[in-house]
């Protein structure tokens, strides 16, 4: 007496192949078609004598390709693979998911003042000049560690780590607004504009997301509203 017939392995993959049709999440839908596509080749490979072994190789095949797109997809919705540095900068970008993060690292530079050539004695410490008020800005920076010097008009002031520089020229592609020093140690984080600029046209959804997430802290440095009286001014 035969406890199970193989013919129902068929129907069950084409149940959860089905099923799969259904779902819209990309994750949830490539484990579903790697789940089908196994059950298949159980199938093929019991039931028939000889075996189908070109059904079952094209089955392994198409599961191998599925569990690299499936690696894929994973990478975009995690942080895996990432260093700490990273993903402290990854803090920031709090509008992007992990893979459009990724994209954006890859053009990314960490600099270190100090550690480059373009730089000039202020008093007894060393600067490195960021952006210059009125002037286009070629570069966009976000400060990782330690607080810059920022000069706007007649005021002088210090702005802390963890935030953006040069984010209003690049989001109005327009001159800075203001001129900024980074003193000696200050450990940044720089991007070409015009290349991001690019990386957002090929990739709409990311290039929403980062100028949604400048404008943001745009908003946020208005509504601190950073004064010479109360901001942490540099020695």
């Amino acid at each position: 007496m035969t406890f199970f017939d193989p013919e129902w392995l068929v129907r069950i993959a084409t149940a959860i192949l089905l099923l799969a049709y259904f779902i819209r999440d990309e994750l949830k839908l490539r484990l579903m078609i790697i789940a089908a596509t196994l059950v298949y080749n159980l199938y093929y490979w019991l039931v028939p004598d000889p075996p189908l072994w070109e059904s079952v190789i094209g089955g392994f095949l198409m599961v191998a390709v599925n569990l690299y797109v499936l690696f894929q997809v994973m990478l975009d919705r995690t942080t895996l693979r990432m260093s700490d540095e990273e993903k402290g900068l990854f803090a920031a970008f709090e509008t992007l998911t992990p893979g459009q993060f990724r994209r954006v690292l890859k053009t990314a530079q960490w600099r270190k003042v100090g550690d480059i050539a373009q730089v000039h004695e202020v008093g007894e410490a060393q600067e490195h000049q960021l952006t210059i008020q009125g002037e286009p800005s070629a570069k966009l920076y976000f400060i990782f560690d330690g607080p810059i010097r920022v000069s706007k008009g007649k005021h002088c002031f210090g702005l802390p780590q963890g935030n953006f520089v040069g984010e209003v020229a690049y989001v109005l592609q327009g001159p800075a607004t203001a001129t900024t020093w980074a003193p000696s140690g200050t450990y940044y984080v720089e991007w070409d504009a015009s290349g991001l600029r690019k990386l957002g046209e090929k990739h709409p959804a990311l290039g929403n997301a980062l100028n949604s997430l400048l404008t943001r802290d745009l908003a946020e440095k208005l509504k601190e509203s950073y004064r010479p009286d109360d901001a942490l001014l540099l020695e």
